[in-house]
């Protein structure tokens, strides 16, 4: 397994959201602050949708095999630093492609842009325009690639290319990433500093949602402040996220009579405050005497009107109806004749006694009832009686002796009896309302009691109703017995009386505050209830937020960093690094794991080999030597990529001498061999020494150069270098060039033209003698960095013979004295030469150049 697939089969069980984000990565897109900000709002909605799997070839630096990615060329580019529009600047398919370009060129600026659409350690936070520009000119640019055999095309300004990222880049700024602040190189291949940016991401979404965790707690509510120990206290500091609307309603809710309570235990409170064991003692007894009287008024109630008794009055009802009835049948057969009918009935039967009361206490009160005498009147009527009235008196008389009628006499006296008594429970004897009134001043419950009794006295009053026979009225039974509830009451008070000395006065004082505290504690635990939900509702959020904090946790992440670096930065890249640097002529020089690394993740630094004292790299490496390392460990990189893509260099070989430049040089030709290498430069030595290697290791050559147009407009891209940078036989090319068309062109030329035009000539072969003399002998044998002289190619000057010498010599005074470097002599009377004479030098020094080179093998 390589280190890309061990790394993916990881982050598939990664959340989607850090999948999501080291696609990104991969694709050498950035994280930013909205991207962080929209993560996290998905994290706490549980919104984030589903990732795919991040796969070993999409990681940059991917061991996995792939078709190698090439850039073909760099066009259409507008708004980019000062570069000159309408350029293009094209690479060769495969080999080396040297791009050369003087300082303020327009070089780095092309540089930069292919920076941005590969992989680079480093990158620009911005792709400026032309600083120097009043203007902002929108920004464009196209590259052209090829994967494979596939062309395609990347835009500036779209998503990054997955294939584009396989194509990685080195500069300064890349350099400085492998060689720390500190001069201690650190080496760690692309997909490591995935795990680097995933670590970074996970902070900054870390550090999202503590910013709105802090928000959150600012928009905490204002809770009402309750008493310790409470119910409602007791629920408010238990409230969370999971607190329900259920459990909110159960909590707030009041008793119907919430408000009569508090009253009652506010107005008890007060009193205990202002009262003493023995004002509390004689007050209970008090309202002990009040129950009872309350209690046996109920029981004359119940006696009157309670089921049995209303059985009773029902029975008696109807003995009065069947005795009056008999009474009447009795009268009827007896009284028939009489002028009036109805005698016997209870009406008659009232008058008869009235009759008979009158006669006893006023009229004949000497004589029995009826006096029927001679000279005695009829009580009723007043008038004298004659024998007949005497003897229906004496009839009426039998009458209502008979038992019959005493019957029906003696039980409707019984029933009105019971209606008397009916008639005075209608009303609370005085004794009883003001009992009831002392209660309810001392906060007793008597409304049950001013129900019972009212239920009594309609029940009182029904049953009088009844008794006189209105219609459609009933006898109303009483709903249930309270006297036995009074007198309950009654024995609690003279109970709890007794008991009161000044401990059990001090415990109901105190129970009656709690109940106080209690009570109000729910009131405003009620009146709270919109900023409880908006509380809840707060830590609801502050959850869903604390939840998904533990997605952006880096512990594992660290630990894999770990394991990776150890498993295989630790043995096959070391390895990598060692050959790297010795090829950059970097001795003593290894890659050891440190320990010490990033978030305490495994680290690997170059340390001295075989040191014995104590020293870091930077206090022994010269600038030079810690430019190669930085190198040395991209190179590393470079290896690492099967896949073969293209390389991309600008300018680096800043710091290094000629040799370790030679060495460089020979470095990229080789990685040349199997990829594309791309190299922007400013310096001709390096330029020469790429050449040379390649030359000698039949890698193809492209060449470009970057110049400014008119001294003043950097980007104008020449398919060829530049003079000063070219080479010996390509300054050969250049004259044979120039010659060819001044031959076509002699016809139509004045003479002054003419000679201006071989001038220049001749001033071009007359360098082209020096570069000769310089890249052939002196570059051979002295070393341009160093001055030291190489040993090793001294066998040039045996075979350099005084023939090689003279021809140098007289080509060189030749071509010197045809360029244009003072003003002839007037009686010289000085002729251009021929297009023919400058062929022939031109000639020679082809052929004089190609035997000097082999002085060198």
């Amino acid at each position: 397994m390589t280190l890309n697939d061990d790394l993916a089969s990881w982050l598939a069980a990664r959340p989607d959201w850090q999948k999501e984000a080291v696609a990104r990565f991969c694709r050498n897109e950035t994280l930013s602050a909205d991207g962080v900000y929209a993560i996290a709002d998905h994290l706490i909605a549980g919104t984030y949708p589903s990732a795919a799997n991040v796969e070993a070839a999409d990681i940059p630096g991917s061991t996995a095999a792939g078709d190698p990615v090439s850039l073909i060329k760099v066009s259409g580019v507008e708004g980019i630093n000062a570069l000159a529009a309408g350029q293009t600047l094209s690479f060769g398919a495969a080999g080396l492609t040297v791009v050369f370009g003087n300082n303020a060129s327009g070089k780095s600026g092309y540089a930069r842009l292919i920076r941005e659409a590969v992989t680079a350690r480093v990158k620009d936070a911005q792709l400026l325009g032309d600083v120097f520009s009043d203007a902002d000119a929108a920004q464009s640019a196209k590259l052209d690639y090829r994967v494979g055999t596939n062309d395609a095309t990347w835009n500036l300004g779209e998503p990054p290319s997955t294939e584009l990222s396989r194509i990685r880049f080195y500069d300064e700024d890349c350099g400085d990433a492998y060689v720390s602040t500190a001069s201690e190189a650190n080496y760690r291949p692309s997909a490591l500093t995935i795990l680097d940016q995933l670590s970074d991401a996970c902070e900054a979404v870390a550090a999202e949602l503590s910013r709105r965790l802090g928000t959150n707690q600012t928009e905490r509510p204002q809770l009402p402040v309750l008493h310790p120990g409470t119910p409602a206290s007791a629920f408010l500091s238990g409230i969370s996220a999971a607190t329900t609307r259920e459990a909110i309603e159960e909590a707030i809710t009041l008793a119907e009579d919430h408000d009569a309570q508090l009253a009652k235990q506010l107005t008890s409170e007060a009193r205990l405050k202002g009262s003493d064991p023995t004002k509390e003692k004689d007050r209970l007894a008090a309202l002990g005497r009040d129950w009872l009287a309350v209690a046996i008024h109920a029981k004359t109630v119940e006696d009157a009107l309670g089921e049995n008794e209303q059985r009773e009055l029902r029975d008696l009802q109807q003995r009065v109806v069947d005795l009056q009835e008999a009474a009447r049948i009795a009268s009827a057969r007896t009284f028939d004749s009489e002028p009036l009918p109805s005698v016997g009935s209870e009406t008659w039967r009232a008058l008869w006694e009235a009759a008979r009361k009158f006669s006893l206490i006023d009229a004949y009160h000497d004589h029995d009832f009826p006096v029927t005498s001679n000279e005695a009147v009829c009580v009723l009527c007043q008038q004298p009686l004659n024998e007949q009235a005497a003897d229906r008196l004496a009839r009426f008389e039998a009458f209502v002796r008979d038992t019959t009628s005493r019957d029906a006499d003696t039980v409707t006296k019984a029933r009105a009896m019971f209606r008397s008594h009916f008639v005075d429970l209608q009303t609370l004897p005085i004794a009883v309302t003001a009992a009831i009134n002392r209660l309810q001043d001392a906060g007793e419950d008597v409304q049950s009691v001013l129900d019972w009794f009212d239920a009594g006295t309609r029940a009182a009053a029904a049953a009088v109703a009844w008794i006189d026979g209105e219609n459609g009225v009933d006898l109303l039974p009483l709903a249930h017995s309270f006297g036995s509830q009074a007198a309950t009451r009654q024995q609690a008070l003279t109970t709890e009386a007794g008991a009161i000395d000044a401990s059990t006065f001090a415990q109901t004082l105190s129970a009656t505050s709690k109940k106080v505290v209690e009570l109000q504690d729910a009131k405003t635990l009620h009146e709270a209830k919109a900023t409880i939900e908006t509380e809840i509702a707060r830590l609801a959020e502050r959850k869903a937020i604390e939840d998904v904090r533990r997605l952006t946790a880096t512990n594992a992440i660290t630990t894999k960093r770990g394991e990776l670096t150890e498993t295989y930065v630790t043995a096959e890249v070391r390895d990598h690094f060692t050959r790297e640097t010795e090829r950059l002529d970097l001795r003593r020089v290894t890659l050891n794991r440190t320990g010490r690394g990033r978030n305490s993740a495994l680290e690997h630094q170059p340390s001295l080999l075989g040191s014995r004292r104590s020293a870091g790299v930077a206090q022994v490496l010269s600038e030079g030597e810690q430019t190669a390392l930085g190198l040395a460990g991209f190179l590393t990189e470079v290896e690492l990529d099967k896949s073969l893509s293209s390389v991309v260099f600008d300018d680096p070989v800043s710091s290094l001498d000629a040799e370790r430049r030679s060495k460089v040089a020979l470095r990229l030709i080789e990685l040349a061999i199997e990829r594309q290498v791309i190299v922007f430069t400013h310096e001709i030595t390096f330029v020469h020494a790429l050449i040379k290697a390649a030359t000698g290791k039949s890698v193809a050559t492209t060449t470009r150069s970057i110049q400014r147009m008119g001294g003043t407009q950097p980007g104008l891209i020449i398919d060829q270098l530049p003079w000063a940078a070219k080479d010996v036989p390509k300054r050969i090319n250049k004259l044979e060039a120039d010659l060819a068309r001044l031959r076509r062109e002699r016809e139509t030329l004045t003479d002054d033209d003419y000679t201006d035009r071989t001038a220049q000539i001749a001033g071009r072969l007359s360098e082209a003698l020096e570069r000769a003399m310089n890249l052939l002998i002196v570059n051979e044998l002295v070393d341009r960095g160093t001055n030291e002289v190489q040993t090793r190619m001294l066998k040039i000057l045996p075979k350099f013979t005084q023939a090689d010498h003279d021809e140098f010599q007289a080509a060189y005074a030749k071509t010197s004295s045809w360029a244009a470097r003072h003003d002839n002599a007037p009686e010289e009377n000085y002729v251009a030469p021929t297009v023919d004479e400058l062929c022939d030098e031109a000639a020679w020094l082809k052929v004089w150049h190609a035997r000097i080179k082999q002085y060198a093998r």
